[in-house]
């Protein structure tokens, strides 16, 4: 299986908030974010993939998204539109528990 994230994944802790096409609000926690999607864990919660979700993440704006995997709680997201880089790097460096300032992984 390939990835298909075209940028760099940091690894990230970072609370959000989303919500489903069928309704109801979770809280959930933000990993490995790129500027095209991240991992999200919402214990609890199994969304399938393809189902639709828009999250709040602190004073960034709502982003649309779509389940593209899950294990478990864990799910793959993958952002409708890129995230515009000024706010990537505020979620990865102010919103985070700790600043993710170092790559997981570049993808050539």
């Amino acid at each position: 299986m390939t990835d298909r994230r075209g940028g760099p994944r940091y690894g990230v802790d970072v609370e959000g908030i989303i919500r489903s096409s069928s309704g109801g609000e979770d809280r959930v926690t933000i990993s490995n974010l790129s500027c095209d999607g991240c991992r999200l864990s919402a214990p609890g919660r199994r969304f399938a993939v393809g189902t639709v979700l828009t999250m709040a993440v602190g004073p960034i704006g709502i982003i649309r998204a779509r389940v593209t995997r899950r294990v478990g709680a864990s799910h793959g997201i993958s952002f409708d539109q890129p995230l515009p880089r000024a706010e990537f790097d505020h979620i990865r460096l102010f919103l985070s528990k700790e600043p993710a300032l170092i790559e997981e992984r570049h993808l050539a």
